[in-house]
């Protein structure tokens, strides 16, 4: 039962190029917290087309452990009835803070997702890579509401079939839940539904950030370097979240 031989990273990198290809105003994003600088800021302000009738998205990538083998609980237990499949651990650290965080965000009215591994190797990464299918085949999502622990205090993980209806999530046995974006095209069209005015993005980052920078001191001190409400919004999802902000436009 193997992990993936590509890294998260390399994951996460296939994904975003493609999204931005695809999904962004003029093919680019506005800001990227690991490679902002004081000079970009300067000429990029937060109220240019990227807010204009567009969904700001937070995505947190990982990578799924593989699982192909009959020995495998979720199949001896009879919760699926063949493999491949694919089991996306989630971070105990701290009580599960960081998926605490994700849902506090998706509960205040964003849209935030894990952005998880559907394949089994490099291979099929870079297949999906070269054919510019990452999005369509190599990903599944799973909102972070979607999964209710029933504990902070044991280790739990989501198993599923690449574009399944639905999952499970273990902790002693698992339960059952249905995806509410179980494939590609069904997050393209959430996303394209939570379009909003300039105004109104303007408001809900100002939000994000404050809602954020109660979390994490040291978080909010580095992104307080930064005027530019976008920018900040996305250094401390990068740094309270581990996870990305987005502009999605269809």
């Amino acid at each position: 039962m193997p992990w993936p031989d590509f890294s998260e990273l390399s994951f996460g990198y296939g994904f975003l190029r493609e999204f931005e290809r695809l999904h962004t105003a003029g093919g680019s994003f506005p800001a990227a917290p690991d490679f902002i600088s004081q000079a970009v800021e300067a000429t990029k302000g937060y109220d240019v087309k990227v807010l204009k009738n567009s969904t700001p998205v937070y995505f947190q990538f990982k990578r799924s452990f593989v699982l192909t083998t009959a020995n495998a609980g979720e199949i001896k237990k009879g919760d699926f009835n063949s493999t491949p499949l694919f089991r996306m651990h989630l971070r105990e650290r701290d009580s599960y803070r960081q998926h605490k965080a994700l849902q506090q965000l998706e509960t205040s009215g964003e849209a935030v997702f894990y952005v998880t591994s559907q394949i089994e190797s490099a291979d099929d990464l870079s297949r999906c890579y070269t054919n510019g299918n990452v999005l369509s085949t190599a990903t599944a999502v799973i909102a972070p509401n979607e999964i209710v622990l029933p504990n902070t205090t044991k280790k739990h993980h989501v198993t599923f079939k690449a574009d399944g209806n639905t999952f499970r999530l273990y902790s002693e046995e698992g339960e059952g839940f249905e995806r509410k974006v179980p494939n590609w095209q069904r997050l393209l069209a959430v996303l394209s539904n939570r379009r909003r005015s300039t105004p109104n993005n303007r408001d809900a980052i100002e939000r994000t950030v404050q809602l954020l920078s109660s979390r994490s001191h040291s978080a909010t001190e580095v992104a307080d370097r930064f005027k530019d409400p976008v920018v900040r919004a996305s250094v401390l999802a990068f740094l309270v979240l581990d996870a990305q902000l987005i502009f999605f436009k269809s």
